[in-house]
């Protein structure tokens, strides 16, 4: 729900009428020079939207440009003016907000976690539908603040992808932390590569009892371990599968083409490389479904 398609009206508005949203979404400090120096060249160019509350207005979306009119002593701004309760008008800001690309990561869970479990808007997938994001999407975010503090400015906030933090969720906090450390000492971005030491270290907190854990696993760290396996596990078949067919084009290519008797041999050969690829297909497809039933089960 953006809100170019809400209802309302356009109104210039006296800044000091309009107060700073109640929910607001980013926590990072900004010193908003660009953004200030673009309204000082060219004026704001997209009008702040606001809500009433009583005899002033409430920001809605538009936080930042709100200050930053301010700090150019702008006493009157163009708004746009919408009746929403206070779901439709956080919702409106999430939508605005990641439209505009201007949450991090972290910022996102929590405004995702805060929708979710504090205020109790609905549910992760509800959520989903809201902002046209995948339920994935909201749920990995949300998992992300699982992550220590520390680990998690060790790795966002020095520019890493956000796989690779949450390549690190399945593990304890001693071994997020020798894992955050070891991707910053040696600027480590293959997320291949981090899900590779994530197993290994995943699978070294096994004592070897069936079932128990030096620290149990919540479900959903249970669930990423497992899917890591299992890709894993299918990727090395069918890599097998890929290289033998690449060694029976190396024999076919030796044999004479001039002999009948090596024609059919060549096309017995062939038959065999036909049913290998067909069975990487298959591969494929199995892999295909379980990737299907991880996201659906996150």
């Amino acid at each position: 729900m953006g809100s170019a398609f809400l209802p309302g009206y356009m109104e210039e508005i006296d800044t000091r009428r309009i107060h700073q949203s109640k929910s607001p979404l980013r926590i990072t400090n900004d010193p908003l020079v660009e953004l200030t120096a673009s309204i000082m060249e060219k004026g704001l160019l997209e009008p702040i939207v606001v809500r009433p509350s009583g005899e002033y207005f409430e920001v809605v979306a538009g936080n930042r440009r709100l200050e930053a009119c301010r700090r150019l002593k702008i006493q009157r701004i163009l708004c746009h003016v919408v009746d929403l309760d206070d779901r439709e008008s956080y919702e409106v800001s999430l939508t605005e907000n990641i439209h505009r690309k201007t949450l991090n990561p972290v910022e996102e869970g929590l405004a995702f976690r805060k929708y979710v479990e504090s205020f109790g808007y609905g549910s992760a997938s509800e959520l989903a539908r809201r902002i046209d994001k995948s339920p994935s999407y909201v749920s990995r975010r949300i998992a992300l603040l699982d992550l220590p503090k520390e680990v998690r400015d060790g790795l966002l906030l020095r520019g890493a992808k956000v796989g690779l933090a949450q390549e690190l969720i399945p593990l304890d906090d001693e071994k997020r932390e020798e894992l955050t450390e070891l991707i910053a000492r040696t600027g480590l971005t293959k997320r291949s590569e981090v899900r590779r030491l994530v197993r290994k270290l995943a699978l070294e907190a096994y004592d070897g009892a069936p079932g128990t854990w030096r620290q149990r696993p919540s479900e959903y760290e249970k669930t990423e371990l497992r899917a890591h396996m299992i890709e894993r596990t299918l990727a090395k078949c069918i890599a097998s599968l890929k290289e033998s067919m690449g060694r029976f084009d190396q024999v076919m290519s030796s044999l004479p083409t001039d002999d009948k008797d090596f024609w059919i041999l060549s096309e017995a050969i062939m038959w065999h490389r036909r049913s290998m690829n067909s069975q990487i297909d298959d591969l494929l497809r199995l892999r295909k479904r379980f990737r299907k039933s991880f996201r659906e089960i996150r």
